[in-house]
């Protein structure tokens, strides 16, 4: 009887090896990415620049309470906070563009109302309609810097009380003390008396300097003088202590804005300015506030050596602490080069923040 033949086993070539070993790595890696994906505590997910979430992780649930069914359901701007769609539309733009979003802050809502502060880096891929991003949630962040925010204002009117009430005061009594000196000297010390009077003169020169220093830390609803005589103010003693051109324009000097906008406002524009000066050697400001249309705009423009990031990535505690003010009244702010040279400053607010 005639054996059957065995199959002899079948030989991979090498090529068919390192395919197989890839499909392996490639579904190793696939896992991987899908392992952290899911289990992330950041808020990772993929967009269409049609504006609906495609794909999202489970943190999204845990941060804001919706599912990850009702998200993807609506244009996910109905979830972003009214007074930041503009600033959010314009970043999607951005990404339309194939530019990338580093550190963009916007408010969503939660499924209960609240809305919560997010921070995104977001970018999409060559050809592709589609928006990469990772968001997370920095609203404990924003609280503490509130508070540390109200402790420097705080510390700030104290300083202001302290110049005001204290040295101010004790100055004025020297200048008084040197003025009376002069008299008593009068003839019988020519010299004596001529040198006493210069003494009360430099007394009297020091207390105005310390008065406007008090008066530029003062809160400006306390002085109650409105922000556009603040502002004019802030013009002088820039002036008086730098030796710079400082102008103001003001559409609407006589209208009132309310104690948070105004305050805010204000600091900015003291932020600014300080900043042109130390950083940017200028010797010319600009300060315009414009009222038109149901919206304000807030300027300070100089002729410094002007800002080498265009990309806004600044480090510095000036410019992030005034665009933090800006957002807690609900405006914009940019910075970006001026021409010939120079920095502008420009923070638009709604007049609906009153």
């Amino acid at each position: 009887m005639k054996r059957a033949a065995v199959p002899k086993p079948r030989v991979r070539t090498s090529a068919a090896r390192s395919r197989t070993e890839a499909s392996r790595r490639k579904d190793e890696e696939h896992a991987e990415c899908l392992h952290l994906f899911t289990r992330s505590m950041d808020m990772l997910c993929i967009a269409n620049l049609d504006g609906y979430f495609t794909r999202l992780n489970p943190a999204w649930k845990a941060t804001l309470g919706w599912t990850l069914k009702e998200l993807r359901a609506r244009p996910f701007l109905e979830f972003v906070h009214p007074d930041d769609r503009d600033a959010t539309l314009a970043e999607v733009k951005k990404l339309s563009r194939g530019d990338m979003v580093i550190r963009f802050e916007n408010r969503y809502r939660c499924k209960d109302g609240s809305f919560r502060w997010l921070q995104w880096n977001s970018s999409t891929l060559p050809r592709s309609r589609q928006i990469y991003a990772i968001a997370r949630d920095v609203s404990a962040q924003k609280q503490l810097e509130a508070e540390v925010l109200a402790a420097t204002d705080r510390e700030k009117e104290r300083l202001a009380m302290e110049l005001h009430d204290g040295l101010c005061q004790n100055l004025a009594g020297i200048a008084a003390s040197a003025a009376t000196l002069s008299r008593r000297l009068g003839a019988r010390s020519k010299a004596g008396s001529a040198a006493a009077a210069e003494i009360a003169a430099m007394v009297n020169e020091a207390t105005k300097m310390a008065r406007d220093l008090a008066r530029e830390q003062t809160p400006i609803h306390l002085r109650g003088i409105g922000l556009a005589a603040a502002l004019q103010g802030l013009g002088a003693n820039l002036r008086a202590l730098f030796h710079v051109t400082c102008t103001l324009r003001c559409s609407r000097p006589s209208l009132r804005l309310g104690n948070e906008v105004e305050a805010h406002l204000f600091r900015i524009a003291q932020q600014a300015t300080a900043n042109a000066i130390t950083h940017g050697g200028a010797k010319r400001i600009e300060i315009n506030l414009t009222i038109s249309q149901g919206k304000g705009k807030l300027s300070v423009g100089d002729d410094g050596v002007g800002i080498r990031d265009t990309n806004h990535s600044f480090k510095g505690i000036g410019l992030h602490t005034m665009m933090y003010r800006a957002r807690l009244i609900g405006a914009s702010l940019r910075v970006q080069p001026r021409s010939p040279r120079g920095t502008l400053v420009t923070c638009e607010f709604p007049l609906a923040s009153r």
